[in-house]
């Protein structure tokens, strides 16, 4: 009804039923039509009414639920209707959306309602990977700041506009994250702007201030979504305006996010920062949130309150005054996303390449900006949005199609501008923007556009743009990974183009061909024939293109070579005559006639008459490759009659010097000839004739008369020749012309008459033949046929299936002979000629034609090295050339190079450094390796000292000063892209250059004084642009002396090194006079300053950096960067109120704070002693209340740990680590959170358990517990009374209790559940990527690990600054699928919580370390109780993440081992975590730098030291664990080399060597444990162990001997040695059957020995675990033995029997016997296969059976024995009915069990019971009737039972 307008949508939105209905449709089973049915509710939802209608009936819900149950084709039509069921409605504005309540209600709270209630939802729009940064509010400052600044830009001042630029640089980016410039776009929209504002037609300044605006906007955006990414940085803290909680979160819902530290209900009042007292409601050391002590009762023990959650954003009812005038709602609306934003980016700066009046500076900026534009598209919009058709899917897709098709264009127009009228400057420009562009262009295609998606979404222009690209050979050279890629969307996107882009390759191949064909040919030496004949073949095919017909000339040489040997390859000779005959019948007029020219030649050159002195078998060889039927075929047929002149006259004569040859032949040669010359006479009698030498050759060998020897052919092919002219045109000619003498008037008679007598002679022979034959057409057809055979042929097919015969003749007959017939005619052309493809449309496509002749000219110079040579001492004079010549990398440096060691003027200088930055720049784009970058390529060229000289001297003027900004951005560029061990050349020179006497570019830094907005306002014109451009100076050496400093942490050049200190120690000093401060300093003033501090957070983070000073002691410059330090902290964060909700200054404040940290680092070095510590302290000139500097001491430290930014929060946290690694930094922090409830502890406890918090936070407020916890506490009143330090203090409000030290301690834990907390943190640990390598990365410069206390409390102190603060957020790590994780609280409440990382746990386990020496009892417990060990060991996979985790863990775990043998480190979940632990130290070390070697070389000591402590403590239970890993990775261990391995000799084995003598030192000798994998010492064990078993063999026999033998062995402890090599006896039947042997005889008759056997302690010397097929030890030698025996025996298995035997001599031992009881060993006796009823029974010694039986007999001769026999259900009715068997040979042993059994009478009872008559033989009856002897004399009522006939009539004795 729709589709014929029956009915209308507004119509139907009215029936709210017809909605119900539509979403049940997909309620059924199966659902058809579900593509019209979707189609019609988006019908539906474009109208208000029906998108309506649809909320209020559940479609949201529904529809979420049904989107990922859906075809991905019908996904996005339900992407469409939630486009339109949010849509706002068009009538309306935002502003008047905002401004009516109505729409907001109606509207704008149903987007937010769908936004918090259905997240799930955002799914649905597939196309982007990344949408928007989380929220940020701003203060009215802040909004100020913003706001002014807008409207700078905006300004029609340029000074103005310039000055806000730079501002925004180097301030307002600094400080402001840079997500606030999406939120709030209006910066980056004045910013676009200034890209379309020209002046003059040319390129304004100002544009270039805007790019370099861009560009570090886009910069930001990058390190930003790393740092959202990183794990360790991760934080379910929202942060509506900071991440304080106070602020943050109503105050019923601060409850769920904070530890169990309780908070107080009082207010407090207390300083929140220095100076100023303000009521505060918590404890955080600001504004109340950290934590109470344990004595804030009012909430002691109670559950937190559930948070009362809300899909809809909660007002914030402590939000300061400042922040409520914000309407975020309405901004969020207007934000933008990260994807919009690089789009519009690369839309507004894609204009300023378009044309060519710009310079090539223009494009080197632009190109700088798409590049980071191109990561953030990368990183934010995802393949998806070519096909979803979402709005924003939509909106993307057309302006990324726009904007492909632009740079299309650019590469079009720059492509086209390559002309030889243009001077080589502009060409070179052109060339430059093609190429980058290009590579731009091919990169974005791969980030965005799947290769199978181009075809449907690449504009004309762009494919067209594409194709050049692709045709571009110069280019295809320099990026070949592009120019594939480039290929492959040519492919898809137009086949006809692509198809020839192929004919090109094809060509140019060939062309490549032909050259290495000719350079081959004339080389001198052996030759490849092969190869070159395929290269002559492909150089053929490419002569319409290159047409060098020398190539001729050379294969008709080799052609001739190849033929002249009788012994020569039949191959060779068949390849070669195939690329001649090619040559002879080539398409190409020139190049056949060339081809038939060169023949001659050598025709001539062998068979000339001046080769008449000459013997012919050396000359007539050459012409062999001649003498062939087909050359002569091909010559005779087809090269007479040619068209041109010079290829019939040419044939001519070959065939007339070959006829001729006769006297220059050897008779074999001449014979060959004749015979490949008589299927050619046909052919060429056809050109019989008397007017030339070749025809009357040919007339000489028709005639039949010639003398034998003399003829050509035999008499028959004369004869056949001579019948063969009757038909040509030559005779019928010759009749005419007999006739027209005859009747001529003018000739004379005598002629006249001749000629009527040869007419009169033929008259009569026709006459003849027609009276004989009458009709004579038949027989002329048939004489025909046979004259013609050798040039004809017969071809068959089927006509209405009947075959049919046709004979065809060449169609040369028709034209040179007379046939009686008419037949089919073949080889109209020659059947070697090729068929050239099209070649006329590349000739006349320009592009195509260049590409052709570089290839062409690169090739025929033997690559672009020569074909430069050529050019540069012939001077270029093709345009290609140039081209090719400025195109190639190494020649463009080069001539870049060379241009900047010779310019005379700055313009070119500058031209040149800025085509080597874009050298560079394309590199990074191109992803090129660094092998093959342009970076490798100048450093093999001379580039330093054409660069030097301007470095060398200060700058003159501004000229000389705006070159050399270029050529330290160059720089700074150059040492950060493609860093390789080939830098340190380069690193060196330039260190070389920055220390030399003048120290230029270093004392550039102090040439601009740090001037404020106001100074430079107040100055003229010129001098505003001087102070900018000092400005851009200071800003690019700042930079370059960064990236440096960066670069100096990773080398391992020792030259670098030795620069690298003084380097560090000058550029300080110079940073230290640059340290300078206003009075009232704002943020005018700042960008100098940020500057400075980041350099100084640079300097400072490399060891040693203040050490290498001339004129000042280390200690003396550490003291003034701190006191320059702290007035900064003091200026920017102190005096303006501490945790300022601003962002302004916050760059500053995060750079001082770093800086801080590592200057801590770096005091701790250099001074010996403490008193440095009070020097941290603010003095009173700081203060603004009077207070002393004793008063205020690190108060300022500790509103730094809550901070907004969570950087500046770690920074903070980790100088406080650092200050209380020592007593007295103790001391000072603590006394610094006096004012604070809770104290030190409290505070630290609540960040570290605060699960909102992010990891790195938490990682350093653990390792500050850590250290506080080396602090001697006292362990109760007494001595707290004589302790110094009274922390921890916990005071209850109620009860009066206070508890000081120890006591206090396990309190504060007990009631922060600190234990649950770690235990929750273990099981939550991220398992996910974080660029974790098993070849760890060497730590960075600044990092302190491993300093461990020498107090006496023995608790472990750790320093770690294991981050570079200033790179943090830098690591590109991945990012997981969620962010956080949900913990469940009382109430059924969930919390997002932060993710723990390995980072953390590091600190944990130091932390727990530490508890573990101060409360080892109650740290023990909690770890037991909250399995924690247990949750450790789960995760295994982290032991191979860090080297620091390992070293972090293993001492936790040996703390743990010693405190308590009973942890549970046998249990099978420890098993993985050994493994691992294990397999580290396998790690390769060689090829690491020394400070990586040395953190894997102490991870080594403290995995090693834990296996110790294990084995130590537990060995029974640990060691098996522990030989199973070493089993694994033994062969690591060992690799190539042989690696000796320690004997284990048990404690007084050396005494009883010496006690016993000889013998004994021989047993001693071999019982040790070796290398498993070491070349043969296993094998030499066992062989040991076999000598050592036939000694005991043989001292057996001896009286005496065997006791004392056996004696030695136990004493030796060789259960324990055999236990230890038992896995390996298990991968050897021999060695195991050798071993086995051995121990029965060490066993027999000897208690000791078997109770050794069976004892758990034999495994006390390391035994391991089986790691192959069979099963190890589990706790002693016995249980190995009892597992062979137990297995299914194999045919004549010797180990099984040896196993029976072994364990039948254990089964006298009383101990041995509790080990077959408590294994239930003998339950396996039950299953037993019985013997088949009249079956023949085997050898006793090979059944199971039998063996069981000697087991059993021997365990029947105890007691104890007996009874675990009759304990067997069903043994005992087993054993008698196996005596019953007839054919049993086991019966007598049967029965030696019954009577042993019989000796026990509490036995009696069981035996009783079973009655059943034994039918015996007489041999076993005497043994039966001892049996029922002794149960006779047990019991006489046996006499009653006993009623078997058969016993009765014999006599029992």
């Amino acid at each position: 009804k729709l589709d014929h307008g029956l009915i209308a949508i507004p119509d139907l939105v009215q029936e709210r039923m017809l909605f119900v209905f539509l979403l049940e449709w997909f309620n059924f089973p199966e659902v058809p039509m579900q593509e019209e049915v979707l189609d019609l509710i988006g019908a539906l939802s474009k109208h208000p009414t029906g998108a309506q209608m649809l909320r209020e009936v559940g479609a949201v819900d529904f529809l979420t639920q049904l989107s990922p149950n859906v075809d991905p084709r019908l996904r996005t039509i339900v992407d469409g209707i939630f486009d339109q069921l949010f849509h706002l409605p068009e009538l309306y504005n935002v502003a008047e959306i905002f401004q009516n309540p109505n729409v907001l209600t109606d509207v704008f709270k149903t987007f937010i309602f769908f936004l918090f209630l259905y997240p799930a939802v955002s799914t649905s729009v597939r196309c982007l990977k990344f949408s928007v940064f989380p929220w940020l509010s701003l203060n009215t400052t802040d909004r100020h700041i913003l706001s002014s600044n807008e409207s700078s830009l905006r300004s029609d001042n340029h000074n103005l506009v310039r000055t806000t630029c730079e501002l925004l640089r180097d301030v307002i980016m600094q400080d402001f994250p840079a997500e606030i410039f999406l939120q709030r776009p209006s910066t980056v929209q004045s910013l676009l702007s200034l890209l379309g504002l020209n002046v003059d037609g040319d390129v304004s300044y100002l544009t270039f201030q805007a790019l370099a605006c861009l560009e570090q906007l886009c910069r930001n955006l990058r390190s930003r979504l790393r740092f959202y990414r990183d794990p360790s940085f991760c934080s379910a803290k929202q942060d509506p305006v900071s991440q304080n909680s106070s602020i943050s979160y109503p105050q019923e819902v601060r409850a769920t996010q904070h530890s169990g530290v309780s908070s107080p209900e009082e207010i407090s009042t207390r300083p929140s920062v220095v100076g100023r007292p303000v009521q505060r409601v918590r404890g955080d050391g600001q504004d109340g949130d950290a934590a109470s002590s344990s004595g804030s009762s009012s909430q002691r023990g109670a559950p937190p309150r559930p948070a009362q959650q809300s899909p809809l954003p909660q007002p914030h009812p402590e939000l300061p005054p400042e922040m409520e005038a914000e309407d975020s709602l309405e901004l969020q609306l207007q934000q933008w996303s990260l994807a919009r934003f690089a789009v519009v980016t690369v839309e507004h700066a894609l204009p300023l390449i378009r044309t060519g009046e710009k310079s090539l500076k223009v494009f080197q900026r632009v190109l700088e900006l798409l590049a980071e534009a191109q990561g953030l598209l990368g990183d934010s919009i995802a393949p998806e949005v070519w096909d979803e058709h979402s709005l924003t899917a939509t909106e993307l897709r057309e302006k990324l199609r726009a904007c492909i098709e632009t740079l299309g264009d650019v590469i079009y127009y720059h492509h086209g501008m390559t002309s030889s009228e243009q001077p080589e400057s502009s060409l070179i420009h052109h060339r430059m923007v093609f190429t980058g562009t290009a590579i731009f262009t091919i990169r974005l295609l791969q980030t965005l556009l799947p290769v199978e998606k181009a075809g449907d979404n690449l504009p004309e222009s762009t494919v067209a743009a594409i194709f050049l690209v692709c045709l571009d050979s110069s280019f295809s050279v320099a990026y070949p990974l592009i120019h594939e890629s480039a290929v492959a969307y040519l492919e898809q996107a137009c086949f006809e183009r692509y198809s020839l882009y192929r004919r090109v390759s094809r060509v140019s191949h060939c062309m490549e061909a032909t050259c290495t064909f000719l350079k081959d040919a004339q080389a001198e030496g052996d030759k490849n024939w092969h190869e070159l004949l395929e290269l002559a073949d492909q150089g053929i095919d490419a002569f319409p293109y290159h047409q060098h017909l020398p190539v001729v000339k050379e294969c008709v040489q080799i052609c001739s070579y190849l033929w002249k040997f009788a012994q020569a390859s039949p191959l060779l000779q068949s390849e070669s005559q195939k690329i001649f005959l090619k040559l002879l019948s080539h398409p190409l007029s020139p190049v056949k006639a060339e081809t038939y020219s060169c023949t001659l030649s050598i025709l001539k050159e062998c068979l000339g008459v001046q080769n008449v002195a000459k013997p012919a078998s050396s000359i007539c060889s050459g012409v062999h490759f001649l003498l062939h039927s087909r050359v002569l075929y091909e010559i005779s047929m087809f090269g007479l009659q040619d068209q041109a002149r010079e290829v019939s006259a040419a044939a001519k004569d070959i065939l007339l010097y070959l006829l001729k040859g006769r006297l220059m032949m050897t008779a074999a040669s001449w014979s060959r000839f004749n015979e490949a010359l008589y299927p050619v006479i046909p052919i060429l009698q056809s050109y019989a004739s008397t007017e030339d030498a070749l025809g009357n050759c040919i007339l000489l060998i028709s005639e039949a008369s010639a003398e034998k020897g003399d003829e050509v052919c035999s008499l028959t092919a004369r004869l056949r020749a001579a019948l063969r002219l009757l038909f040509t045109k030559h005779h019928v000619e010759s009749v005419n012309k007999l006739y027209n003498i005859l009747t001529s008037e003018t000739v004379d008679l005598v002629l006249r008459r001749s000629a009527a007598e040869q007419l009169t002679i033929v008259l009569q022979a026709s006459l003849l033949i027609k009276e004989n034959q009458g009709d004579v057409s038949e027989a002329a057809a048939l004489m025909c046929i046979l004259l013609f055979d050798e040039i004809a042929r017969m071809d068959v097919w089927y006509v209405f299936f009947v075959g049919q015969s046709v004979l065809i003749v060449y169609k040369m007959c028709y034209l040179r002979y007379n046939l009686p017939f008419q037949a089919p005619s073949h080889h109209a052309v020659s059947p070697y000629c090729s068929v050239l493809p099209p070649y006329s449309d590349l000739l006349s496509l320009k592009p195509a034609w260049e590409a052709l002749q570089i290839t062409w000219n690169t090739a025929w110079h033997s690559g672009i090295d020569g074909l430069l040579d050529c050019c540069f001492v012939t001077k270029i004079k093709m345009i290609t050339d140039l081209l090719a010549v400025n195109l190639n990398l190494k020649s463009g440096l080069h001539d870049c190079v060379s241009k900047v060691r010779d310019a005379s003027s700055h313009s070119t200088v500058t031209f040149a450094m800025t085509r080597m930055h874009l050298y560079l720049l394309a590199d990074r784009l191109a992803l090129k390796s660094t092998a093959q970058s342009n970076k490798t390529i100048l450093q093999t060229l001379s580039w330093h000292n054409a660069v030097e000289r301007f470095l060398m001297v200060r700058p003159a003027c501004r000229q000389d000063e705006r070159l050399l900004v270029d050529i330290v951005s160059f720089l700074n560029t150059f040492f950060k892209q493609n860093q390789s061990e080939l830098d340190h050349q380069d690193l060196k020179w330039l260190l070389e250059l920055l220390l030399n006497q003048s120290h230029t570019l270093l004392n550039l830094l102090l040439s601009g004084e740090a001037q404020t907005h106001t100074q430079i306002q107040s100055q003229g014109e010129e001098d505003k642009l001087q102070a900018h451009l000092s400005h851009r100076l200071q800003r690019e050496l700042t930079g370059l002396f960064n990236t440096l400093l960066l670069r100096m942490t990773h080398t391992s050049d020792r030259i670098c090194e030795v620069l690298s200190g003084p380097f560090a120690s000058e550029l300080s000093l110079r940073l230290l006079q640059c340290l300078r401060l206003s009075d009232a300093p704002c943020f005018y003033g700042l960008p100098s300053l940020e500057r400075t501090l980041r350099t100084m957070a640079h300097v400072t983070a490399l060891p040693g950096w203040s050490t290498h000073t001339p004129n000042m002691e280390p200690n003396t410059l550490c003291l003034k960067y701190l006191s320059g330090l702290l007035e900064v902290i003091s200026s920017f964060y102190v005096d303006l109120g501490g945790n300022s909700m601003s962002f302004m200054g916050k760059g500053v404040t995060k750079n001082a704070v770093i800086c801080l940290l590592h200057l801590s680092h770096e005091m701790m070095k250099e001074n010996k002693n403490e008193d440095w510590i009070s020097l941290w302290s603010l003095g009173r000139e700081q203060s603004s209340d009077g207070q002393s500097a004793a008063q205020l001491g690190l108060a300022w430290l500790i509103p730094l740990w809550v901070d907004r930014d969570p950087e500046v929060r770690c920074a903070s946290l980790a100088v406080g680590a650092a200050l209380s690694s020592l007593e007295r930094g103790c001391v000072a922090l603590s006394e610094s959170c006096q004012n604070i409830s809770g104290g030190l502890w409290a505070t630290v406890l609540n960040i570290l358990l605060e699960r909102q918090e992010c990891s790195m936070v938490r990682r350093e407020a653990a390792f500050i517990l850590q250290n506080l916890l080396v602090m001697p506490m006292p362990a109760n009143a007494e001595e707290a009374k004589e302790c110094a330090w009274q922390s921890p203090c916990v005071h209850d409000e109620d009860s009066g209790l206070c508890l000081v030290g120890l006591p206090a301690l396990q309190a504060l834990l007990y009631h922060c559940q600190f234990f649950e907390s770690v235990g929750q943190m273990v099981k939550s640990c991220y398992m996910g990527r974080h660029a974790f390598t098993l070849s760890p990365p060497p730590p960075p410069a600044n990092v302190t690990q491993g300093m461990v206390s020498t107090r006496p409390e023995h608790c472990q102190l750790l320093m770690d600054a294991a981050v570079i603060f200033y790179a943090i957020g830098q690591s590109d790590t991945d990012s997981s699928d969620s962010a956080f994780t949900q913990e469940s609280h009382p109430g059924g409440m969930t919390e997002p919580a932060a993710i723990v990382t390995p980072h953390l746990l590091l600190a944990v386990c130091g932390l727990l370390d530490n508890l573990l020496a101060v409360l080892p009892e109650f740290s023990l417990s909690a770890l037991k109780q909250n399995q924690i060990l247990e949750n450790m060991a789960r995760l295994e996979r982290l032991v191979l993440s860090s080297v620091y985790y390992v070293q972090s863990l293993c001492k936790f775990l040996q703390s743990a081992a010693v405190h308590s043998e009973d942890m549970p480190f046998h249990r099978e979940i420890f098993k993985p975590l050994l493994n691992n632990l294990i397999s580290i130290l396998t790690l390769p070390v060689a090829d690491l730098d020394a400070q990586a070697q040395g953190a894997m070389l102490n991870t080594w000591a403290d995995v090693l030291m834990l296996l110790a402590t294990l084995l130590r403590r537990n060995q029974a239970a640990v060691g098996p664990s522990v030989g199973v890993a070493l089993g694994k990775h033994w062969q690591r261990f060992s690799g190539d080399t042989h690696i000796h391995t320690p004997k284990c000799v048990t404690k007084g084995g050396d005494k009883q060597m010496e006690r016993e003598g000889r013998r004994k030192q021989k047993i001693h000798r071999q019982i040790h444990v070796s290398s498993p994998s070491s070349a043969g010492e296993i094998d030499s064990c066992v062989e040991r162990m076999k000598h050592i078993y036939a000694e005991l063999h043989l001292e057996s026999v001896k009286t005496g001997k065997i006791l004392s033998q056996q004696a030695v062995a136990t004493e030796l402890r060789l259960a324990a040695v055999l236990m230890a090599l038992w896995p390996w006896f298990l991968l050897d039947d021999l060695t195991m059957t050798a071993a086995l042997e051995l121990l029965c005889v060490y066993t027999a008759n000897c208690t000791v020995a078997c109770s050794a056997l069976c004892s758990s302690s034999s495994g006390s010397s390391g035994s391991v675990q089986a790691v192959l097929p069979k099963t190890a030890v589990t706790n002693s030698l016995m249980h190995g033995v009892m597992k062979l025996a137990s297995q299914v025996a194999p045919d004549n298995s010797s180990i099984h029997s040896l196993a029976f035997s072994l364990l039948a001599n254990l089964a006298i031992s009383r101990d041995c016997k509790g080990v077959l009881l408590k294994s239930n060993f003998l339950q396996h006796f039950l299953s037993l296969p019985m013997p088949k009823a009249g079956g023949r029974s085997s050898s006793p010694a090979a059944e199971p059976l039998f063996l069981w039986l000697k087991l059993l007999l021997n365990v029947s001769f105890g007691e104890d024995g007996q009874q675990m026999i009759l304990r067997l259900r069903g043994a005992l009715e087993l054993l008698v009915g196996l005596a019953q068997s007839k054919h049993s040979s086991s019966k007598p042993t049967i029965l030696l069990i019954l009577h042993n059994i019989c000796f026990c009478s509490a036995n009696k009872p069981k035996v009783l019971a079973n009655e059943s008559a034994v039918d015996t033989d007489m041999e076993e009856k005497k043994l039966l009737n001892k049996v029922f002897f002794f149960f006779f004399s047990l019991c006489t009522k046996l006499f009653y039972y006993i009623t078997v006939e058969p016993l009765m009539s014999h006599e029992l004795f």
